[in-house]
């Protein structure tokens, strides 16, 4: 089904003491017990270091160690099912993106003269210098869906997209915007599988 796009859019060490020897050959030395008792001492046992732990944003906090995608071994494939998991990793740094103001990862997603695929999260970037984190506001796919499988080296997807209620807040803790519904909106991604996989080569809404 043909479908036309707008333009939008990171080993405890036991050290070993070592006995002096007298220069009297014959006068008996410490006993073997109290010279290892008193040399050798043994190295306490290192505390194990804490993994970072994800801290969603809070009304007084940005997020903490928010976790980058990993793209799935499924967007990998040059198939149907293959371009539509490309689309919802897609989907997922985008998120990503809103999450933590880095829009670079999702923009490489895309080609550079796919107006869309830079514009999207750019929105990001030009909103940026405006507040300090956004509490909330989380994107998912709520339905991807293929479109006609797969032409020679391309594909169409379309995925519905919601974003949940966010607030925009300053460094302390104001609330500079706050949108208190769910947001939907559509997209159609028309794909192209290359050597290094699939990308995105123009982006806009279903028409």
């Amino acid at each position: 089904m043909k479908r036309a796009l707008s333009a939008c859019a990171s080993i405890a060490l036991l050290a070993l003491g070592l006995a002096a020897c007298g220069s009297d050959a014959g006068k008996p030395g410490p006993s073997a017990s109290s010279t290892t008792s008193s040399s050798v001492p043994v190295s306490p046992t290192p505390t194990p270091i804490a993994s970072a732990v994800y801290k969603p944003a809070t009304a007084t906090s940005k997020a903490e160690n928010v976790p980058v995608p990993v793209m799935p071994a499924a967007a990998k494939e040059k198939t149907p099912e293959g371009a539509k998991a490309f689309v919802g990793y897609w989907v997922a740094m985008l998120s990503y993106a809103y999450e933590t103001k880095d829009t670079k990862l999702v923009k490489e997603l895309g080609t550079s003269d796919c107006i869309a695929c830079q514009s999207i999260p750019g929105a990001i970037d030009q909103k940026a210098p405006t507040y300090a984190w956004q509490e909330g506001g989380l994107v998912k796919a709520s339905a991807i869906e293929n479109y006609g499988g797969l032409l020679d080296n391309s594909a169409t997807v379309v995925a519905q997209l919601t974003q949940s209620p966010y607030i925009l807040r300053s460094s302390n803790g104001t609330a500079v915007k706050t949108i208190n519904k769910i947001s939907t909106i559509s997209y159609a991604y028309r794909l192209e599988y290359r050597k290094a996989g699939w990308t995105i080569i123009d982006l806009g809404q279903p028409r």
